[in-house]
């Protein structure tokens, strides 16, 4: 998102950026476990999802309109966000499995997503299923996440430099969790994010650097 047809069309060298060596997600926050998808995951993600898409996810997630219908997609996508992990070299996305800590239910997802080497960055989200929301989890698994994404290779982390984040100005709790999150608000593009059912709608954007977040307590340095 946000990137001119030039920087497409012409991609830099730039930062050059590569992934660690050893490529794995294995996360623990406060109260959840945020890990790299296995293929026993299967039957509870969809699960998840089918309770969970409408009048939830969807129109926001447009994912999982077409797709987890069967078990079968499910399944397929996991053996993606896996192999995804398998090979640093070509790693640029994966979409990682949020459980609660405390009874080892599976309760969404997040993940990074659109590495570009050049500047370091990516981009993350998040989704809570329907029976899940209200306690927080969603801020709690993104502020992990990010820290994951902007920690040093040293540390276990990603070593990017920059995390994006974007929703429609039309989803309110996903704007206000990033507001939340005390990230910068940095774009406001008009109409330019079409949700169906609802039709265009303004694209909002958030940011922040490496230097912004304490990745050993998981917020923005400046709300300390």
């Amino acid at each position: 998102m946000t990137h001119c047809a030039s920087e497409n069309l012409f991609p830099a060298e730039g930062l050059g950026w590569k992934a660690p060596d050893s490529l794995s997600c294995e996360l623990e926050s406060e109260r959840l476990i945020i890990r790299g998808y296995r293929l026993g995951d299967a039957q509870e993600v969809f699960d998840a999802i089918t309770d969970s898409r409408e009048g939830h996810l969807l129109p926001w997630m447009p994912w999982c309109k077409d797709n987890h219908r069967t078990l079968e997609s499910t399944t397929k996508y996991i053996c993606e966000q896996m192999l995804s992990l398998a090979n640093p070299a070509t790693f640029n996305n994966v979409g990682t499995a949020i459980f609660c800590k405390e009874s080892g239910r599976f309760i969404g997802g997040s993940g990074v997503h659109d590495v570009r080497r050049d500047t370091a960055s990516c981009e993350t989200g998040y989704w809570i299923r329907r029976d899940a929301i209200g306690n927080g989890y969603a801020r709690e698994a993104c502020a992990r996440t990010i820290s994951w994404a902007l920690s040093s290779h040293a540390k276990g982390g990603l070593g990017l430099q920059r995390v994006r984040l974007y929703c429609s100005a039309n989803n309110v709790h996903s704007s206000n969790l990033i507001d939340q999150l005390g990230i910068t608000s940095e774009v406001r593009q008009r109409n330019d994010y079409y949700i169906e059912s609802i039709g265009l709608t303004d694209r909002l954007g958030w940011g922040v650097l490496c230097d912004e977040w304490d990745c050993e307590k998981h917020c923005a340095i400046n709300t300390h």
